[in-house]
Formats: C-alpha cells, sequence, structure tokens
C-alpha cells in the first residue's frame, strides 16, 4: 500500500520538493514512478490487458450480457456495504433497463454526503483520496483503491494498443502538478520519471519567452508519445505554428477537458500525427476513449451509460442529454446513476475498427478562456484548476481576469453560507495564485451569490475580461 503513503505525503513533500536542486527533483519524481510502475505494470495489470484486448472481439450481446451482469454485481455490493444505499429500494435486474426505477444522483450528492458513500467493504487505511473540480470549480473529494489503480491503467494500455503504442514506450506529459519552482525563469521546466521513461513537462511556465525551450526539447524528443491537456497542448501548438516549426510525434493522447475540433486541428498540424482523446473523470464510473478510425467508444467493462433528457428519459440517437454513470470498478465507492453534469449523445451506425462498442458523441460545456500574463506567460484551466484540488467549501469558484494586472478569486459558498473554512479556502487559493503568477498580477479574493454564467449555461472556470471586445 505504497500509493496511499506517497499521495497522503504529497503536499509535505512539494514544499521541500519545490526548494531542491534539479538533480534532486529528478530522484524524487523517479522514486514516486517506482511506487506508480509497480502498479502499472504488475502482473495483474498485464493480465487484465490481455483480457481486454479479448473483449473487442465481443458483439452486441455479449456487450449487454456483461453490463447486466455488472450492474447487478454493483447494486449487490452497493446495497451490503454502503450506507447511502441502504434504504435503496430492492430492484431485480431482468434488463439494463429496469436501473431507472432508482433515483439519480449528483455532485450536490457527492459534496454533501461523500462518507456515507465510502464502502466498508474497502477498509480506510486502503483506501486513496482524490479530488476533482470538474466544471464548477467546487471540489469533490472521492476514493478509489490501488485495484482500482490498475485496472483503469489497463484501459489506457488498451487504448494505447489501437495506436500501435507498446506499454513504457517514451512519453512526454503535460499534466502535471507542480513539478517545476513557480518562480523558475530558465529551462529546464521539466522533470524526469526515470522508471517509466517519461519527462513531465511543466504547464505553468509556458510564454512566448519560454517556447524556444520547450520547442527545442521536443525537437529533441521527436518521435515520442506526446500527451496531455488539450489546452495545453493547443498553446503548445500555437508556439510551435507560430515559430515554423513541425514536431513528428509518435502519438498524441488527450485527456482531461474536451478536445474540440479547431485544437484538435492544431495539434494535428504542429506535431504531424492523430490525436487520441479520451472522456473520463475522476469519479471512476465511466470512461469513452478514441479510437483508431477517430470515433469515440464507451468501455462496457468499466460501467453503464445512460443519456437522459432535462426531464429524465432517454434521448433519442443523436440527441443530447446528460451523461448518468452506474460504474462497475470502483468498489470503495460506488456510484449509482450519478449525473455528472456533462453532456453528450449516442452514436450511430457501426464503427470501421470492428469493434462493437457503444459510440458516443461527447458534447460537453467545460469551456474556458486562458489567462494571459502581462509577462507573456498563458495559464489554461486545466493549470489553475490544480489550485482547487484540496478547497472542499465551494459550489463554485472562477477566476476573473478584469484588468490586466489585477484577478479576483470569486468563489459560490456551499449553501451560500459563508463560514471560518469557506474563508480559509478562498484564502489559501487566493496566497497560492499569488504565488504562482508573482509581482505582475495583483490577486484579491471575493465571495460571490452565484457564478457567471455564459450562453448555453455555460460556467468558464477562467473568464477573460481584458481580451473581451
Amino acid at each position: 500500500m505504497l500509493e496511499p503513503l506517497v499521495r497522503d505525503s504529497l503536499p509535505r513533500l512539494q514544499h521541500l520538493y519545490e526548494r531542491a536542486p534539479t538533480p534532486a527533483r529528478h530522484l524524487m519524481t523517479s522514486a514516486r514512478g517506482w511506487v506508480l510502475t509497480r502498479l502499472r505494470y504488475s502482473r495483474e495489470t498485464l493480465a487484465m490487458l490481455d483480457d481486454l484486448r479479448a473483449h473487442e472481439s465481443w458483439g452486441p450481446e455479449q456487450i449487454k450480457e456483461h453490463q447486466l451482469r455488472q450492474l447487478r454485481r454493483t447494486l449487490d455490493h452497493a446495497a451490503a456495504t454502503v450506507p447511502f444505499y441502504a434504504n435503496y429500494p430492492r430492484v431485480t435486474l431482468e434488463a439494463p433497463e429496469d436501473l431507472r426505477r432508482l433515483p439519480v444522483i449528483d455532485r450536490e450528492t457527492l459534496l454533501d454526503g461523500r462518507d456515507q458513500l465510502f464502502s466498508r467493504g474497502v477498509p480506510a487505511k486502503r483506501r486513496i483520496l482524490a479530488g476533482t473540480t470538474g466544471t464548477t470549480g467546487a471540489n469533490v473529494r472521492v476514493a478509489y483503491s490501488e485495484d482500482l489503480a490498475r485496472r483503469n491503467w489497463a484501459f489506457l494500455l488498451r487504448q494505447r494498443a489501437w495506436a500501435n503504442v507498446a506499454p513504457r514506450e517514451p512519453r512526454i506529459t503535460f499534466q502535471a502538478p507542480r513539478i517545476v519552482p513557480a518562480q523558475r525563469s530558465s529551462p529546464p521546466y521539466w522533470t524526469y520519471n526515470l522508471l517509466e521513461r517519461q519527462v513531465l513537462m511543466s504547464i505553468f511556465h509556458l510564454s512566448e519567452r519560454t517556447a524556444p525551450a520547450y520547442l527545442d526539447f521536443l525537437r529533441l524528443h521527436h518521435g515520442e508519445v506526446l500527451e496531455g491537456f488539450p489546452s495545453v497542448l493547443g498553446i503548445l501548438a500555437d508556439f510551435a505554428i507560430e515559430a515554423g516549426v513541425r514536431i513528428p510525434m509518435r502519438a498524441i493522447f488527450t485527456s482531461g477537458e474536451p478536445l474540440y475540433p479547431q485544437t484538435r486541428s492544431k495539434i494535428e498540424a504542429a506535431f504531424g500525427v492523430g490525436a487520441f482523446d479520451t472522456y473520463g473523470m475522476t469519479e471512476y464510473c465511466g470512461l469513452i476513449q478514441e479510437c483508431e478510425q477517430g470515433e469515440m467508444h464507451m468501455a462496457p467493462e468499466y460501467g453503464f451509460l445512460e443519456i437522459l433528457d432535462e426531464h429524465g428519459n432517454p434521448t433519442t440517437r443523436g440527441e443530447d442529454g446528460f451523461f448518468v454513470w452506474t460504474g462497475f470498478l470502483n468498489d470503495a465507492m460506488p456510484l449509482i446513476r450519478y449525473r455528472i453534469g456533462d453532456r453528450g449523445r449516442w452514436g450511430s451506425g457501426a464503427c470501421r475498427c470492428g469493434r462493437a462498442f457503444p459510440l458516443v458523441v461527447p458534447t460537453i460545456t467545460r469551456e474556458s478562456d486562458v489567462l494571459r500574463c502581462p509577462d507573456g506567460r498563458l495559464f489554461s484551466a486545466r493549470a489553475l484548476n490544480q489550485l482547487l484540488k484540496r478547497a472542499t467549501s465551494f459550489r463554485f469558484c472562477q477566476f476573473i481576469h478584469d484588468r490586466t494586472n489585477h484577478v479576483v478569486v470569486r468563489a459560490v459558498a456551499r449553501g451560500n453560507l459563508v463560514d471560518g473554512h469557506t474563508a480559509d479556502d478562498l484564502m489559501q487559493i487566493r496566497s497560492d495564485l499569488q504565488g504562482l503568477l508573482g509581482a505582475s498580477i495583483q490577486v484579491t479574493a471575493e465571495v460571490a451569490s452565484g457564478p457567471i454564467v455564459r450562453r448555453g449555461g455555460k460556467m468558464p472556470l477562467i473568464v477573460d475580461e481584458v481580451a473581451a471586445p
């Protein structure tokens, strides 16, 4: 159980890590990589990968039978071990549609009743706790286990196999938390996880001034796997296109936020290869992955997906609706009919890849501006939402860039009740953001009665009022 120990120690280690010399940071990064490698490339993980590859030959009936068995198992496990579900009605599942007799839960349920959703079947010492800010900036704490971490990695490896990428191929990652001190003004803006043959790149130091260092590093590592948040890779692609360079990579994998067509086009143009996108979530109750034919497939072994309209009725094929997930893998915190807040629609027809996994088209509303600092640094929404991971008292939180040298951290308290916990969270985020941005921007904080909402109900994490026409 090393991974929970390492994860719990990260906040304490971060202070030491940022003050260590570069070689020591490489060593610390590789030490955590050793822990992760034991999970990600264990015999159990690779055996599961073999099983998942075999499932690619399943037909629609085999998929339906598997999902029905897993729904029954999940409901039985939840009823027996999770306090939240103790008084749920007992439903006999003759078909997946019988699940509709159970209520839909949402993120507010997780915010208000998290501890009641933990399974007694997974001891507290074996739980790994993680935070997700989702679309709203409100941090939801979820639990999972090392066993789930292995399973989840096996699904990632299956998608990589679709791109003809083998386990442990060298990769460059633009998804990491703070891996370089915030005020660093010269390379390296990266650190090495040697055991996984991985380079972790800072997503907090991107600017026109640092662009040559990033592009030179990528040129040195051309032909390797590139992975990251779409918005961050989009910023990199802009730098490459503006510099008139094309850096061919082995494959590109995106996750963590939507990959919109315009961003995809410039990433693929800059790096000379098609991108494989993934839709997932920290709650670990569903997964949608792009295949080599450019279609998004729901992973039927991961969870059961319903797409419902605003009245809770199933949508027709091709009609947008809300994603409602029932997860199969997370026994530490099983979620049944969980409306995550994202939207999408069922795809139609058969995919040319030959897999019968259901086609899904996410049409998610997670859109945001980019924070542009006076010194030229660029911060995507996924960079700034790292600052919210430990805050638990907000319903919403946004960053408002209202003047060139001023940003407001704007939070809405849970239940609109402002207490000492809300104030502490808000001041901590203000302090962390000020430390990240430096003296060129003043950061203030305020509590609001509601979030800033744009047309179509979109609630951007970053609101750029400086660049607005």
